[in-house]
């Protein structure tokens, strides 16, 4: 499993952080969230789970890596029609920002 913070929709509330700081940090100049993480081990599935579940905005995606999960984190990872034009707006508000993958 990986997780991915989309920093255009992050609402630096770091929530996140909150539940899980070795996952997850806040940059020091905007307090948008972070992953510290290439892969989360196992210990730690049921915890990101959680602190993608709390993201008040939902801007924490978690990619499940097993096998039989490919199709669904493929679904996962495609963003509603909604969702690319919240992105797209932001765009112009975080340009050249960085998407939070490590």
């Amino acid at each position: 499993m990986h997780v991915v913070v989309d920093q255009d929709l992050c609402g630096t509330t770091g929530q996140c952080v909150l539940t899980l700081p070795g996952t997850f940090r806040q940059r020091e100049p905007d307090g948008v969230a972070e992953v510290c993480v290439a892969r989360v081990p196992p210990a730690l599935h049921a915890a990101v789970r959680l602190a993608a579940s709390q993201c008040p905005v939902a801007a924490i995606q978690v990619i499940e890596s097993d096998a039989g999960d490919d199709e669904r984190a493929s679904a996962e990872l495609a963003p509603s029609p909604a969702e690319a034009e919240r992105h797209a707006a932001n765009d112009q508000r975080n340009p050249g920002g960085h998407d939070g993958t490590v």
